[in-house]
């Protein structure tokens, strides 16, 4: 069940990734490294695993906080307060937060006795509370993916940001199943 639920975040991701990449109305190619970065990280870890979940958490950290470092407010050379990063860059990074977190969680356990398969929950290799706290963690992300999806003007940036949402919430549904 969680290797289904781990494909099926992949078409949304997909889907959101061609968002940020048709998006030519603003140069957005941090972004879209990001996504790219992402799906390429999904599909590692459901098909071929060939890099570890947690090197895989390390370069998206990595690449989330590179993102926050190109994307931080600059100074004008006049002196003034220049913009702060956008809502879908934040969204972003935070996206990126979020998959490294469900790339360790779902890094399967062995199983050191019977009673301890009996009460093991999905593939977290905390248990059952790190299941949880990924859980409430896709949740909120989820809602923070809504409340901008309310407030963005764009079909391609509501299209990126229910995709991402969704995505992050399937694959927290697999961890925590």
């Amino acid at each position: 069940m969680t290797e289904l639920l781990h494909a099926w975040a992949i078409a949304p991701a997909a889907i959101g990734a061609c968002c940020v990449a048709a998006d030519r109305g603003r140069a957005r190619w941090p972004d879209s490294v990001a996504s790219a970065l992402m799906l390429i990280a999904m599909l590692d870890a459901a098909l071929t695993g060939l890099v570890a979940p947690v090197y895989w958490a390390a370069v998206l950290l990595g690449a989330a906080m590179a993102l926050a470092a190109w994307q931080r407010p600059r100074r004008s050379p006049g002196g003034s307060e220049a913009s702060t990063p956008g809502p879908m860059t934040v969204h972003t990074g935070l996206g990126l937060v979020a998959m490294a977190a469900l790339q360790v969680g779902m890094v399967p356990q062995p199983a050191a006795t019977t009673a301890a398969t009996a009460h093991a929950h999905g593939g977290a290799g905390g248990g059952p509370l790190l299941a949880v706290l990924l859980l409430g963690g896709a949740v909120a992300y989820a809602a923070l993916s809504a409340l901008l999806v309310l407030r963005a003007h764009r079909r391609l940036d509501r299209a990126q940001l229910i995709c991402m949402g969704v995505s992050v919430l399937l694959m927290a549904v697999g961890v925590s199943v």
